[in-house]
Order: C-alpha cells, then sequence, then structure tokens
C-alpha cells in the first residue's frame, strides 16, 4: 500500500482507539471530539476495508485485523515521538503520565513511596495506574499499560523486568479469636479455621488450598474479596483469619487493631515478591530510564525502612 495515498493523521485515531476502546475517551487522549474520532475511523476502514472495532458490551472491541496492526503502528508512532523529542529528560520539567497495570498489592506498597519522590521531584508526572485483570502481557504488548507490576516469575522475552522485592506471608486475626493464643499456628487447626481469601481474578482457590492438598488438607473459604483494602474490615468484624503479605499486615497496623501471627503456610518462591516488567522497545529511552530507576528506588526504600518490620515474620503473637 502507497502511503502517499493515506492520511498518517488516521493512526494516531487507531492507536488512540487501540488503548482505550472508547471513542471519547480516545478523543480526550489526542486532542479530538467524539464525532471526529469516529469520522476518522470510518476513514481508515474504508483504506484498509476492515471495520476495524466492533461495539461490544466492554467497549470497542478489535477485529483481527486491528490486533495484527496494533504493535507495528503503535512501534511506529513512538520511534517518530522518540526521534522528535529531545533526547535529554529532565525530571522537574518534564510533563507526561505512565501509565502502570497493577494489583492493590504493589500500589499500597510502592505508590506511597512514588508520590513522595514525584512531589518532590517531578511535579508535572503523573502515574496512572489500572487493574490487572488478567492478560497481563497483552496489555503490555498492546500498550494499554507502558509497565506492569506481577507476581510471575516467567517473562516473555520480548519484555525487561526487575525483581522489587520478596515477601513473606502472615495470618492476621481479631485478637479475641480463639486462633490468637498461638504463637505457631498448628496446620490442621490452620486448616480448620474460617477463611478470608483476597483474589485479584475472584478465584476462590488460592496457593494456600495448594499447599495444603498436597498434604491431605482443606480449608474452608467463608469470604473471597478482590483486593486488600476491605479486607481488615473484614477480618475485624468476623470470626475469619487472612493469609496475607506481611508488607501490607504492617500497614493494616496503622489503622486496626488485629493480631498477627506467622503463616504456617508460605506460597512458592516464583509469586512471592513483585517484579516490574516492560516491554524492550521503552528500554533506551530517557524518560524510561528515569522511571525504571525510580521504580528501583521505592522498592529499595520499601526494603530499608520496611526490612524489620515486613520482609521478617513478625514477632509471634505481635498485635497491629
Amino acid at each position: 500500500m502507497n502511503l502517499a495515498g493515506i492520511d498518517l493523521n488516521l493512526m494516531l485515531v487507531f492507536d488512540a482507539v487501540m488503548s482505550e476502546r472508547n471513542a471519547t475517551r480516545a478523543g480526550t487522549k489526542i486532542g479530538m471530539s467524539q464525532p471526529a474520532v469516529s469520522n476518522a475511523l470510518n476513514r481508515l476502514r474504508h483504506t484498509l476495508k476492515d471495520d476495524l472495532f466492533v461495539r461490544g458490551h466492554d467497549g470497542m472491541r478489535p477485529t483481527a485485523r486491528a490486533l495484527e496492526l496494533a504493535l507495528p503502528v503503535r512501534t511506529a508512532l513512538m520511534e517518530i515521538e522518540e526521534a522528535l523529542n529531545p533526547i535529554a529528560f529532565d525530571p522537574a520539567t518534564a510533563e507526561r503520565t505512565f501509565t502502570v497495570a497493577a494489583t492493590d498489592y504493589s500500589t499500597m506498597t510502592l505508590l506511597p513511596y512514588l508520590s513522595t519522590y514525584i512531589s518532590n521531584e517531578a511535579p508535572g508526572v503523573n502515574i496512572h495506574t489500572i487493574p490487572i485483570e488478567g492478560r497481563f502481557f497483552e496489555k503490555l504488548d498492546a500498550q494499554r499499560a507502558e509497565y506492569g507490576i506481577n507476581p510471575l516469575g516467567e517473562v516473555p522475552d520480548q519484555f525487561n523486568s526487575l525483581r522489587l522485592g520478596c515477601e513473606t506471608f502472615v495470618c492476621m486475626m481479631r485478637p479475641d479469636n480463639p486462633l490468637a493464643k498461638y504463637s505457631e499456628l498448628p496446620l490442621e487447626e490452620y486448616a480448620a479455621a474460617r477463611h478470608l481469601l483476597v483474589s485479584p481474578r475472584g478465584d476462590s482457590h488460592g496457593f494456600v488450598d495448594d499447599q495444603l492438598q498436597k498434604i491431605g488438607l482443606n480449608r474452608r473459604v467463608v469470604m473471597t474479596v478482590n483486593n486488600f483494602g476491605s479486607a481488615p474490615m473484614i477480618v475485624l468484624s468476623s470470626d475469619m483469619i487472612l493469609t496475607m503479605p506481611s508488607r501490607l499486615a504492617e500497614k493494616c497496623g496503622n489503622f486496626f487493631d488485629l493480631h498477627v501471627v506467622p503463616s504456617p503456610v508460605q506460597p512458592p518462591s516464583d509469586i512471592i515478591g513483585m517484579t516490574l516488567v516492560w516491554h524492550k522497545r521503552l528500554t533506551n529511552h530517557p524518560a524510561h530510564t528515569w522511571f525504571q530507576n525510580l521504580m528501583k528506588r521505592a522498592a529499595q526504600d520499601l526494603e530499608i525502612y520496611g526490612m524489620d518490620h515486613y520482609l521478617a515474620v513478625p514477632t509471634p503473637g505481635h498485635k497491629l
């Protein structure tokens, strides 16, 4: 196809709609009205002889042809942008947004540090987080997010990664829970307890269930929630116990009177902690190099200021 016959501005529209899956939000992103975006899409559909996007209950769904085009178009636009931008990046004067796919665990532990750095050193920089909700690497590949914070250890070849820290797990309960009398929970009584499960994807089965089943035990998950934010309040008002990362247990101690002991069940090593993941095409851009170093700095500060509380298993019977 001859590029001379194509309005390359249509590629900007395509990329925005691919990212946002919504014509109004895409228009806001690139400074166009919703009708203008729709008109541009119609022109592009005519040129490429494909619908590109069809409406669904969850937004504008890309066709197979659109998915095929998404990565080459995004890569080309980024290369043009990098070629036109100054090679240097000054965080003190920069105005840009970094989009990160993350769970509430990573936002609750790392973002407080990032907010301090940005307020003091990069006041024009914004952080926009989106939920992971499965298809983690697809979102990064399609540039719906520039970065992802993921506990999974295996990373495809087209991505770079940075380990942000490790983690231990503890059990949190009310101080008057019958299990609070133990400094080390007996495995059988732990399995027999009523459990609260935090599952970002909504699964009713977690690593604890896998580990217990290996030794012939099962537990009852009374309630499942998809984030840690509500969990302490649920535990505080019930007889349930929660197996959770020790960093978050310590955070909860700032607000709730809860009892914490080491968990008798620990997760496999490949799901402990956090890994920052990004596409290799972002590696050499000064803005992204700065952001990657910022995340590394946050992880280091989290370990320095939280090592004696978060990474070490709390003293048996420790009250939060």
